[in-house]
């Protein structure tokens, strides 16, 4: 195999005709490479699909799509613990590894080596999963909140493998309720591309309070994320702005509409029908209950004070502290906090 620097690499577009895939099979000199439309994989080419057609005196100037395979092998990247055993099933040579949006984020080779999309943030992220997730009974009767399985994958390692796609490796996990239970699973798992620092606590202290605990471990601004929700979003963006902005904390925030399904009558003063309106929107910005956050205010935390990280906001607002937005689409953030939503998480994923 040449060497292959970027995933751009094995990467061709939809549009492109049959020599230049010839030439990019050539120039990387790798088995596949992988057509994309916009980013998203539609199919892969071989070296047996070129000698199949060249055999047969194709004419090299046509498009792609004469001799590319529209059923390729990939994965979703929370099923990367299962590239051992596609690869025995299988007899590619390489499999890709796709997000939500079909895009490939990363090529695997039978021989071990990958190859990932250039990105490489290095931040530490703290989970909050010291709740008991109430509103999730009876799933949280069994298993800790962290735990409850989005298809076969728990929430929290699906919001793990995110991060990772960014270049965030290292995660501080601040755990209370079942947190034995938390911690061997992820102890068990033979194939983990991160590593998790657990932050244990006494008693539970909100969603805030527990970066008490992270006082003298994270020396740099850091992401902090809720153990229920997804946000499909660029991580390295978001990072990006809260820097650039010179935040002390960046909310993650998403743009939610709410639509009231009736006619909504307005009455003056006299209880007279000032005017009808029929379906009224509304337009509201949501905290998602992921932030960017500036390391300084670990240091600043009260020991062991029962307190959510929105008050925590509403704190350092009141000391002059910037808080900031970054804003993502509403379908670009998913919450499993109740099993109506979990319902709804489940379906996005198509899990």
């Amino acid at each position: 195999m040449g060497k292959i620097m970027r995933i751009e690499d094995l990467l061709i577009e939809k549009d492109a005709v049959i020599k230049e895939a010839v030439e990019k099979l050539e120039k990387v000199r790798c088995k596949v490479v992988y057509v994309v439309d916009n980013g998203k994989l539609i199919a892969s080419i071989s070296d047996g699909d070129v000698r199949r057609y060249a055999l047969g005196e194709g004419d090299t100037g046509l498009s792609i799509e004469h001799i590319a395979n529209f059923r390729p092998t990939f994965l979703l990247r929370y099923d990367r613990n299962k590239i051992d055993e596609l690869f025995k099933a299988t007899e590619v040579y390489s499999i890709p590894v796709v997000n939500y949006n079909d895009e490939v984020i990363e090529v695997v080779f039978k021989d071990g080596r990958r190859v990932r999309k250039s990105c490489n943030l290095n931040c530490p992220v703290v989970m909050m999963a010291g709740g008991k997730g109430t509103r999730l009974f009876p799933y949280t009767k069994i298993l800790p909140k962290a735990l409850i399985p989005i298809g076969e994958i728990p929430i929290s390692e699906r919001i793990f493998h995110n991060f990772v796609d960014y270049g965030c490796c290292f995660f501080y996990m601040v755990v209370n309720h079942k947190k034995k239970m938390i911690q061997s699973y992820f102890d068990a798992l033979e194939f983990k591309p991160y590593d998790i620092e657990y932050i244990e606590e006494d008693t539970y202290l909100g969603t805030g309070g527990g970066l008490w605990l992270l006082k003298d471990r994270i020396k740099e601004d850091f992401f902090l994320v809720n153990c229920d929700i997804i946000i499909d979003a660029d991580y390295s963006e978001i990072y990006n702005y809260h820097k650039k902005s010179n935040n002390y904390i960046t909310i993650v925030a998403a743009k939610y509409k709410h639509v009231v399904p009736y006619g909504v009558l307005a009455l003056d003063e006299d209880g007279d029908c000032e005017a009808l309106t029929e379906k009224p929107e509304s337009n509201y910005l949501i905290n998602t209950g992921m932030y960017m956050v500036r390391h300084e205010l670990i240091g600043v935390m009260r020991q062991n004070e029962v307190i959510s990280f929105p008050e925590i906001i509403e704190r350092c607002k009141a000391d002059g502290k910037k808080i900031g937005a970054y804003i993502i689409e509403e379908s670009a953030y998913m919450d499993m906090g109740q099993l109506e939503e979990m319902d709804r998480m489940k379906n996005k994923l198509r899990v």
